[in-house]
């Protein structure tokens, strides 16, 4: 195997964090002597060992000898100790790995490069096999909310040829087709939380989770409530993971109190603007959020331009009065102009993303 089997390798158990690891990056570790994989790990979960610690930890469970081999790695080591865990470098430079090869520099202001600088100081040797894009493809809610404070946005929409969003005539009120609609849901297992406003959660009662076959950490709902209409018996407060809510409520409001013994998280807002929800958001260290709606909240943020990315699902109908329109929004240049647009066709649809 090459440098690049052993990276790619590396970069499959890393996907495997996917919604486990908080603020924190998904990386994978792959530990290699003399040309053999002897250890295997990538970050599970937030607060737990990084992959490089639990890939030394793999190798040292099955007998096999650490130093001397070569560590496979994802992203650049971390080396900063105002965290949970302890620094990845001290714990390389303890078993005396002997060559480090990671896939990409940390955007972490904290560690870029200085992990580096610190193993080439211990006499081991580092070389950076260029995956950039590959990291960024995996980790750019990271990249995002570490650089800005927010999370990376990704706005989804299910249209008609003539810009409704519900079919008033369907039983779901769905638009898309079963091919479009399956694509859709498989979206949110890349996602963290999923954001819709109190009027969806009315009409709809939505749980908002992935019912693919693959098993993941669900996404968190983020439920914009100004007036805490959000029904205590809703099925998006009967989850598990229970809903982020905000709202303009105070504490001391009876709904704010009866939602909160629910168990669901409630933070009092003075205003609800995009700007304002996304740095809450942030601080709740979410790093990737997909807006679903409904229509007010789409076009709200869609109009922000602090949106990543847009998917628009076309489905070849004309509604007229038999569906409820989005907005005039989307017909104005001026906030996609400068975005690429990629298409695909998905069952009766064409999808459409924006970037």
């Amino acid at each position: 195997m090459k440098d690049k089997d052993y990276m790619d390798r590396a970069f499959s158990l890393a996907k495997k964090g996917q919604n486990a690891t908080g603020s924190n990056p998904l990386v994978g570790a792959v530990l290699v002597r003399n040309n053999k994989i002897i250890g295997e790990g990538y970050h599970e979960s937030f607060g737990g060992p990084h992959a490089e610690v639990n890939a030394i930890t793999n190798a040292e469970s099955k007998g096999r000898k650490v130093s001397g081999s070569t560590l496979y790695v994802t992203l650049e080591p971390c080396s900063h100790k105002d965290k949970k865990t302890p620094p990845c470098t001290d714990l390389l430079i303890k078993k005396k790995i002997k060559q480090v090869i990671f896939g990409s520099l940390d955007p972490n202001p904290k560690v870029n490069g200085n992990s580096i600088q610190i193993l080439k100081k211990n006499k081991i040797r580092t070389k950076y096999l260029d995956n950039e894009l590959k990291n960024f493809k995996i980790n750019r809610g990271f990249k995002k909310l570490i650089t800005s404070k927010i999370p990376f946005v990704t706005l989804k929409i299910c249209m008609s040829l003539d810009g409704m969003i519900f079919d008033l005539n369907s039983k779901n009120n769905s638009i898309g087709d079963s091919d479009q609609l399956r694509h859709s849901n498989a979206l949110r297992k890349d996602f963290e939380s999923i954001l819709i406003g109190v009027g969806t959660v009315l009409v709809d009662d939505p749980k908002l989770t992935y019912r693919g076959k693959q098993v993941i950490t669900q996404p968190r709902p983020i439920i914009l409530d100004s007036n805490l209409r959000t029904p205590i018996d809703s099925n998006i407060v009967k989850l598990r993971n229970k809903p982020l809510i905000l709202t303009k409520k105070e504490p001391k409001n009876r709904k704010f109190k009866l939602l909160d013994s629910s168990g669901c998280n409630l933070v009092s807002m003075k205003e609800l603007t995009p700007k304002k929800v996304l740095r809450q958001i942030g601080k709740a260290n979410i790093k990737k959020v997909l807006i679903e709606g409904g229509g007010k909240v789409f076009t709200s943020f869609l109009s922000s331009n602090l949106w990543d990315e847009l998917v628009i699902y076309y489905s070849p109908k004309f509604l007229g009065n038999s569906g409820m329109l989005l907005t005039e929004q989307l017909n104005k240049n001026y906030l996609i102009k400068d975005r690429k647009c990629t298409t695909k066709k998905i069952g009766e649809s064409i999808m459409l993303v924006f970037t």
